[in-house]
């Protein structure tokens, strides 16, 4: 029997197995290991669940439409995102290289997994090998399902609107790698070795529209760097006394200021160093700074002008984004609560989630405090599809899949 009749056979029986359950949710003390009763109390409902034929499924992806998984025998999954059903699953990487992304393009029909040394292609809605029809319609592109790396991936990659693939390489360099051609067009070497995905950052740089795009990344050596998207020519860097270990994250400011002409945009940093950074996005100029007790490992979290910090064996603490203050201005540190935003309720509360100890906690964005508490005790991974008001999606450790929406 085949993979492919493998989850297709699980699925029919799951989409039986699930149907009975939500008749029965009612009458049910727990699915899959979460208390009905907590769930509800936390504003949430099981929406779709659905069991993964692979084992030590990872690298959870989500899309417009789709949840991807990678398991440990380099098969690539997609799942429809709105009812959870399994579409394809077709096998990428040679079980020796790491798989860092999936990637889907905002034009195109094809989706990419990018590893150490290769990046492998899958035709989007078939998870077929990609024909010609699928590519670029210029006579050079390219068909093959393997676009091998000169220079070897050493992070995740993020996707442009013009169809690159950017990531940070092992000898220090962010790549542009097109995909329809098979090759690298542009390339920045930023100092030592990358290995945190890049960030794109985009902010305005005048009233009539015009936008500023950035790629920011730092290396092990301690330098960051905002790289322009187009040219690949550097826009600032800076120089820290120890590395970034974490993805950095940006915010623009909902409202302007007396000396303004238009909205500011900083890029948060939080580093090994123990400090929390703002950096203008335009200058590389400090904006403010906090220093912590902990090495920060986490990204921070914007939302609304304000930035989200775990402290680690501290708490949340929110930090005003856009403060008069080059110190900064905290609002508070929550110590009871151990993990970092993923989303908010449709009440604004913010959503976190504690992997040391499999917690969801509803937290009150104005003074810190809890509001209510989910145990996901089977949980591997917990993540959301947007930043506000978004669905949760849960991977347990016997490689369920489950979608959790809030109660209206």
């Amino acid at each position: 029997m085949t993979k492919t009749n493998r989850f297709q056979i699980i699925t029919a029986v799951l989409t039986i197995v699930c149907t009975a359950a939500t008749f029965a949710v009612a009458q049910s003390a727990t699915v899959a290991g979460i208390d009905i009763d907590q769930m509800r109390a936390s504003g949430y409902r099981l929406d779709w669940m659905n069991q993964s034929n692979g084992s030590a499924i990872s690298l959870p992806t989500i899309t417009t439409d789709s949840l991807y998984t990678v398991d440990e025998e380099d098969y690539l999954t997609r799942y429809d995102l709105e009812t959870g059903k399994w579409i394809w699953s077709s096998p990428v990487g040679n079980k020796i290289y790491n798989i860092h992304s999936i990637n889907e393009m905002q034009k195109g029909n094809t989706v990419y997994a990018v590893s150490d040394g290769a990046i492998y292609a899958l035709e989007k809605e078939t998870g077929n090998l990609p024909t010609s029809s699928d590519q670029s319609t210029d006579s050079k592109s390219i068909t093959s399902a393997i676009r091998s790396l000169d220079w070897i991936a050493n992070t995740g990659a993020i996707s442009t609107e013009k169809g690159y693939l950017i990531y940070g390489s092992s000898n220090g360099e962010v790549v542009w790698f097109n995909p329809d051609f098979g090759f690298e067009t542009k390339r920045y070497r930023i100092g030592d070795v990358i290995k945190v995905t890049p960030t794109f950052a985009h902010g305005p740089r005048s009233l009539n529209g015009q936008q500023l795009n950035l790629v920011i990344t730092p290396s092990l050596d301690g330098q960051v760097y905002a790289v322009d998207l187009e040219q690949a020519n550097k826009i600032w860097s800076i120089q820290l006394t120890s590395p970034v270990q974490t993805e950095i994250s940006y915010g623009t400011n909902s409202s302007l200021l007396d000396d303004e002409t238009f909205p500011r945009t900083s890029a948060f940093i939080a580093g090994t160093d123990q400090y929390l950074r703002a950096i203008d996005l335009h200058t590389g100029k400090p904006r403010w700074n906090i220093l912590s007790s902990k090495v920060l490992v986490d990204s921070p979290v914007v939302v609304s002008d304000t930035v989200y910090q775990r402290l680690p064996e501290i708490g949340l603490a929110a930090y005003d984004a856009f403060p008069d203050s080059l110190s900064g201005n905290q609002k508070w540190i929550a110590d009871d609560v151990f993990g970092n935003v993923i989303t908010t309720t449709n009440t604004g509360k913010l959503v976190c989630w504690d992997s040391v100890n499999n917690l969801l906690q509803i937290v009150d964005p104005v003074k810190g405090g809890v509001v209510s508490t989910l145990p996901l005790p089977g949980a591997r991974s917990v993540l959301s599809d947007t930043l506000q008001q978004g669905s949760i999606y849960i991977i347990t450790q016997n490689n369920a899949l489950l979608r959790l929406i809030q109660r209206h």
